[in-house]
């Protein structure tokens, strides 16, 4: 059996892989029995999958990012998968883009094909709720509504988390405000702390925020666009409070979670407007000056902070 693993979630994807190391090779066959190439290393793979394994049954021999490979690789690889080595057990591993790629239907076709796409939203709290049970650990629902909004579908970061959590838990129920404590920072969460230093005038606090942004490795445009997400938020629950709708069922319809949402719908009540068309103006005349080279990138964003604020 051979198998190409194919999708966005890394973590899944190395899970997988680790998986199908371990059903063919034991801890003391997996050293002289497993290859791993890639782009950079391609040359000797042939050799990897037609050598006999040592003292194992099997030899494993992984190749990562196959959808940056070359038409010779798909090629070498299509013709050995007509007539595998039965000693070997090639993997493949690519991300979602591959699905598009002309070789993708050849190949599934002689492999088993493993998904890693990132979860939806009840396969993340479900995965969140499986793990604390295995642990003997309670969770409220409103703490892993919270994870699933910092962490979104990042399921490296989650698992993290999850390792944090339980273990400062002390075997106590995990509630939301454990969560807020404990788990890292997200860039919804900056947002929300940028626009309360701008609009509580804290120029102290909005450059501490924005430093954080770009350790985070985020490009001033995008800061930019955070800020232009917010004001649209504010603008569409301002457009549903005045339409009659609910303001417990805003949230839903903003596309967001209980706990985002609720802030979003508090806040809006503070964006008449006049303000959200001035703040659209900076943030537009910002990124004008930053696409033209008025302005270097960050210089742009200081002075369009100081100007909301």
């Amino acid at each position: 059996m051979n198998y190409l693993i194919t999708g966005d979630d890394e973590y899944i994807k190395l899970a997988e892989e680790k998986k199908i190391r371990e059903k063919f090779l034991s801890p003391l066959e997996d050293g002289l029995n497993y290859s791993v190439h890639g782009p950079e290393n391609l040359e000797n793979l042939m050799d990897s999958l037609t050598t006999m394994p040592f003292l194992s049954e099997k030899r494993v021999v992984l190749v990562r990012e196959i959808q940056d490979l070359p038409e010779r690789f798909f090629d070498t690889v299509l013709s050995y998968l007509k007539n595998p080595s039965k000693t070997s057990v090639l993997v493949l591993s690519s991300d979602a883009s591959f699905k598009k790629n002309k070789h993708y239907h050849s190949l599934s076709g002689l492999v088993k094909v493993i998904k890693a796409d990132k979860p939806d939203a009840a396969t993340a709290k479900l995965w969140i709720k499986t793990f604390f049970d295995k642990q003997e650990v309670k969770i409220t629902p409103a703490a892993v509504d919270l994870i699933i909004e910092l962490k979104g579908d990042d399921t490296t970061g989650i698992k993290m988390e999850l390792d944090k959590l339980a273990a400062f838990s002390g075997r106590a129920e995990i509630t939301e405000e454990h969560v807020r404590q404990l788990v890292g920072r997200s860039v919804t969460e900056s947002v929300f702390k940028l626009v309360d230093a701008v609009n509580k005038r804290d120029a102290k606090w909005a450059f501490r925020v924005l430093d954080d942004l770009y350790d985070q490795k985020k490009q001033p445009q995008e800061i930019i666009g955070y800020l232009c997400w917010y004001l649209r938020m504010m603008q569409k629950a301002g457009l549903l409070k005045s339409g009659g709708v609910s303001e417990t069922d805003i949230p839903a319809q903003l596309g967001h979670k209980p706990f985002y949402g609720r802030r979003l719908v508090r806040e809006s009540g503070k964006y008449p407007a006049e303000r959200i068309r001035q703040w659209l103006s900076l943030l537009l005349e910002a990124d004008r000056d930053i696409k033209t080279g008025r302005r270097e990138g960050r210089v742009a964003v200081e002075m369009l902070v100081t100007s909301l604020m």
